[in-house]
């Protein structure tokens, strides 16, 4: 599964009753400028503006291009673990 960070700014966008419709509770990063989400839900909130090119038969369907970074497997463990997400204040 692919996900997306982006800047808390563009989620303060969205009304929150489209947040609640679609049952979002989006995590932010540990100083709460940025939001990460699953890549399909960005896509609802935020739809590409930019029409995909017609492919020939022969052409294979290329990824859409996102203006900020994906992630997925690893990169995205290595991501949540690190201290822009994680905090290392023990909750009692």
């Amino acid at each position: 599964m692919k996900y997306i960070t982006f800047p808390t700014a563009n989620l303060n966008e969205i009304p929150q009753e489209v947040l609640d419709e679609l049952h979002l509770v989006p995590r932010k990063s540990v100083d709460g400028t940025q939001v990460i989400m699953k890549l399909d839900h960005y896509e609802k909130l935020f739809p590409s503006i930019m029409p995909l090119p017609l492919l020939d038969e022969e052409e294979t369907p290329q990824e859409p291009v996102y203006p900020y970074p994906v992630y997925e497997g690893e990169e995205l463990n290595t991501l949540l673990a690190s201290s822009e997400w994680s905090s290392s204040d023990s909750i009692l």
